[in-house]
């Protein structure tokens, strides 16, 4: 028997998960098909799970507006006061804090796992405006007069008026609708872990460019006296594979010199994870009846942790656009309507995945001229208060 949305969506990691209780909220009937099981396997503190993202106040308030944001424990949540930059290569730095635009905080950091189990378990209490089909996948799908058609692997049927795509960077849904992308390779691998440290992290994120690579350490909930960052470390894959094969203690060692020895780092608490990285964007996020969020339509370099938010900003927009149509009695799957969410997204995403590729391009390099030039630059943007304080404006959405 087929079933009949407003709509289907399809992935439910952190930013479909958003999605969907953000259109359960409103009253729109929609359908969450992922291939897990809608379980988080949560570690036991202090062991934090390795991937983590720094979500920032934007990303903050949807959650709140979902619903979710309450539901996080208070003891796997860190906000962050402050971001210490600064170039292994020189003596250039430049330093943010929260106190400049007088704010309690720049943004929280918080474990994938942790957030997208607050996000699900939301999505709980909305029983008559979602059906959720887990340990499923979709088989095909095809546009009908009205809607969209989607048939499961299990051979169920499910119609909607439009497909929502936020089944990650290797997006089937995007596949089948042959949406072209941009991409390339970064020609780096992100190497992430929890690690503990011998003294407080001052709920500072702190980040280095260097001969060791793009290291970011990213401050985690202290436990029991005991100190915790996760670390998000960009190298060249011949480089990570060498490091992944290092025992605990050499490793250590690796990281205490990339980070200049600002830490004492005394052990790596979870398996280190080598993660690819590549640019990818989208030439366009929607067609008649489908449109995609999240990482099917864009994925960045992590350097500045802003892959997540993008995300959750495309959800927000996504459906305030929804909202809109179904007030004015508009179809949910007009290409019209849903370019108008295009419109919103595209530019901000290509401006930030450009941001991203710069930064990574001008940091990479020991070229003495470049370092000296980079050098002086942040010397001289650290003196500038005003510019400082827009670059944060950015950052919090």
């Amino acid at each position: 028997m087929k079933k009949s949305y407003d709509v289907i969506l399809v992935g439910a990691g952190m930013v479909g998960a958003l999605t969907a209780n953000l259109l359960a909220q409103q009253g729109f009937h929609v359908a969450l098909v992922d291939k897990g099981n809608g379980q988080c396997d949560l570690s036991t503190l202090p062991f934090y799970d390795a991937r983590v993202s720094a979500v920032s106040r934007h990303s903050k308030a949807l959650m709140d507006r979902a619903g979710a944001w309450q539901r996080i424990p208070s003891e796997r949540l860190t906000p962050y006061h402050n971001m210490q930059v600064w170039d292994g290569l020189g003596r250039g730095e430049i330093g943010f804090s929260c106190d400049d635009v007088h704010l309690d905080e720049l943004g929280h950091l918080v474990e994938n796992q942790v957030l997208n189990q607050a996000l699900l378990a939301q999505l709980e209490t909305y029983p008559k405006q979602v059906d959720s089909f887990f340990a499923c996948s979709v088989s095909h799908y095809q546009k009908q007069e009205h809607g969209m058609q989607v048939t499961l692997d299990n051979g169920q049927t499910l119609h909607a008026d439009l497909l929502i795509a936020a089944d990650g960077a290797n997006s089937f849904i995007r596949a089948q609708a042959q949406i072209e992308t941009k991409e390339w390779d970064y020609q780096h691998n992100a190497i992430v872990a929890t690690i503990e440290l011998s003294r407080s992290h001052e709920n500072t994120a702190w980040q280095s460019f260097g001969e060791e690579g793009i290291l970011a350490i990213l401050p985690m909930p202290s436990f029991e006296g005991r100190h915790f960052a996760s670390i998000v470390w960009s190298v060249p894959p011949e480089d990570a594979k060498d490091l992944l094969e290092l025992d605990n203690d050499l490793f250590c060692k690796r990281l205490n010199y990339a980070i200049s020895n600002e830490f004492e780092v005394l052990d790596v608490l979870t398996k280190r994870l080598s993660i690819p990285l590549r640019q990818r964007h989208a030439l366009h996020y929607v067609q008649t009846g489908l449109a995609l969020v999240g990482d099917a339509a864009h994925t960045i370099h992590p350097l500045a942790g802003q892959g997540a938010n993008l995300g959750f900003a495309d959800a927000g927009a996504l459906v305030d656009v929804l909202i809109k149509a179904k007030e004015r009695g508009e179809s949910l799957s007009n290409e019209r309507v849903l370019r108008r969410y295009q419109r919103n997204r595209m530019s901000d995403n290509i401006r930030m995945s450009a941001s991203m590729e710069f930064f990574k391009r001008l940091y990479e390099t020991q070229n003495p001229i470049a370092v000296f030039a980079r050098n002086t630059g942040m010397s001289w943007m650290n003196k500038q208060r005003l510019v400082k304080n827009h670059i944060i404006t950015l950052a919090l959405g």
